[in-house]
């Protein structure tokens, strides 16, 4: 025999957008201009264009005149050496971090599930620790790992550039990771008890993943952050982008009597906007997943005799099924 232990009311369908259903974002914070409202938007956009398109052409004739948009300048650039140097200064950024990224996501999600602990010593030494990493500038913990650690162990350049990173960075992880739990619905950990699963089995099977893929574009984020933070490798005298940068600087200073100070920094602003623009546009893509409710629901989160089916990363909202089988009716 077998007894469903279903909620009194289904819950709300969820309207998916773009499909002309439901209000957008836009319309809930703000009321819809009227025929004159849009008439002054649209003016207003115009002006704001043509200002842009001013300022940048007055920008580019400033340095026209400065004869840095001169091809001397920037042909220094094609040469086999400086393209060499920039390519090895790129393949340290990104190994670098690679690196810090690998140690921070799994460090920040530990440090965060600790802070979601009962247990309220750990909760509060795990909590001064994340207070304490997000006060500090990265900076500071550079300069600490490169005058005071030495004096006690011998540490790596690429070594006092990534744990400060990781550090700082995993300090934010954790908030978000704790943030990402708590948005979810708290029926959710109670039916999971009543089934008579442990906290920690809690968190494993029903709360992370769904955290997770909450946190999905944030996480992209952070590692976008990671990767400008290697920048402060500069201070350490470390090949990374900006400090290649100097020295490609006074190269050309030297060898052909270029002043390429703009064009370098040009190219190495164009290298960063690429690769940081890629990895923001990931989460546009993956993050679109159907959740229980909606048209075209293909993924179900169910909780079934204690144990927890999650079926992709679907957001698990719906209802949770106690089944008794194998017993009669008394």
């Amino acid at each position: 025999m077998s007894e469903e232990i279903m909620p009194m009311t289904d819950p709300r369908p969820v309207k998916q957008r773009g499909q002309g259903s439901g209000a957008t974002d836009a319309a809930l914070l703000f009321d819809e201009p009227g025929p004159r409202g849009r008439i002054l938007i649209a003016v207003g956009s115009v002006f704001a264009v043509l200002g842009i398109a001013a300022l940048v052409g007055a920008v580019l004739y400033r340095l026209d005149l400065a004869g840095q948009l001169d091809y001397p300048e920037w042909r220094y650039f094609l040469g086999h050496s400086v393209v060499s140097q920039l390519l090895e200064a790129a393949g340290t950024t990104l190994s670098l971090g690679a690196v810090a990224a690998v140690l921070t996501f799994p460090l920040g999600i530990a440090l965060g599930w600790l802070r979601l602990l009962d247990n309220r010593p750990v909760r509060w030494l795990v909590g001064l620790w994340i207070d304490a990493m997000r006060a500090v500038p990265m900076l500071l913990l550079v300069y600490f790992f490169l005058l005071v650690v030495p004096r006690f162990a011998t540490v790596s350049d690429f070594w006092k550039l990534a744990l400060p990173i990781v550090m700082c960075t995993s300090a934010t992880t954790a908030e978000v990771f704790r943030s990402g739990v708590r948005a979810l619905d708290r029926g959710q950990t109670e039916a999971a008890w009543a089934l008579g699963m442990s906290s920690s089995l809690t968190m494993r099977l029903i709360l992370a993943p769904q955290a997770l893929r909450l946190m999905l574009p944030t996480l992209v984020t952070q590692l976008v952050t990671i990767i400008k933070g290697t920048t402060l490798a500069y201070v350490l005298a470390y090949p990374e982008l900006m400090y290649r940068g100097s020295t490609i600087i006074g190269q050309a200073k030297i060898d052909a009597r270029l002043s390429v100070f703009f064009q370098t920094y040009v190219i190495i602003a164009a290298l960063y906007i690429i690769v940081n623009w890629s990895w923001g546009h990931w989460p546009g893509t993956s993050s679109r997943v159907p959740v229980e409710g909606g048209a075209g629901d293909k993924h179900r989160c169910t909780l079934t005799g204690g144990v927890s089916r999650l079926g992709g990363w679907s957001t698990c909202v719906g209802r949770v099924r106690l089944r008794r089988r194998g017993r009669s009716a008394s």
